[in-house]
């Protein structure tokens, strides 16, 4: 990390919503019979460059559960319509000069992963916003639960979409590349995107990340060739328990 950024507060934010529209009850879904929450929440806890780290909610369960878990967290509106904006009063309450989010739908990322990710995302001078991102097959590319982008020069996201996008209409293949759920913000920058309203092209293709690249945050991508399964429906659960059986077995 460079030395500029070494004497700044970072907190790490792990967002867990109960009412998803799409997976109710998502966080406390039982990965090879332990929660996905608590596998994130382990993974922050293995990371040399996290040391500062609250589960985010709005929901009683997930309360009750950090509590029997021994898990920090903080109580957040459920006014919030995404992951970010939840991250944003966190970095409020705690205080913080840097967000380091961490989807708490990743249940397959280890602690060298992030730390990797949090070391290289501050590699760059400027940005509002460091996302992560990794190559996909073809058929990978046309599930719409997955969030794609394109990457533009100098690591900038051009755009996401939860089509095949590039679209290959001269037949020459290109590479697709998915977006994987860690984020860090300074805190100006968080704040000033919970502050900026829902927009067009985020309603109609329901990824947040379009309310950034509409309004010109400076996006910035890292990627990572690690792989890594997110859950974003029920029918991932499998996904992601095949892939940990596989890591266990090494």
């Amino acid at each position: 990390m460079k030395d500029k950024y070494k004497n700044k507060k970072i907190v790490g934010v792990i967002p867990a919503r109960m009412q998803s529209s799409r997976y109710y009850g998502k966080p406390l879904a039982k990965i090879l019979g332990k929660e996905m929450l608590q596998w994130v929440y382990e993974a922050c806890q293995g990371c040399r460059l996290l040391k500062d780290f609250y589960v985010a909610t709005d929901h009683e369960d997930i309360q009750r559960f950090c509590e029997s878990k021994g898990l920090r967290y903080v109580m957040t509106s459920p006014e919030h319509k995404n992951c970010a904006e939840r991250s944003d009063e966190v970095c409020q309450k705690v205080g913080a000069d840097f967000v380091v989010e961490v989807q708490g739908d990743e249940p397959t990322l280890l602690p060298q992963d992030i730390d990797d990710f949090i070391d290289r995302a501050f590699d760059f001078e400027q940005f509002d916003v460091v996302t992560q991102y990794s190559e996909i097959t073809q058929a990978q590319a046309q599930d719409p639960q997955i969030v794609k982008l394109v990457v533009g020069p100098d690591s900038k996201a051009l755009f996401f979409s939860r089509s095949a996008i590039p679209y290959d209409f001269k037949g020459r293949s290109p590479k697709y590349y998915k977006q994987v759920g860690l984020y860090v913000w300074p805190a100006d920058s968080i704040k000033r995107f919970s502050q900026t309203p829902k927009s067009y092209l985020e309603s109609i293709e329901d990824t947040h990340m379009l309310r950034l690249t509409e309004n010109g945050f400076n996006v910035r991508l890292v990627h990572t060739k690690v792989d890594s399964v997110g859950v974003d429906i029920p029918e991932n659960i499998k996904q992601a328990e095949d892939f940990l059986q596989k890591r266990l077995q090494k």
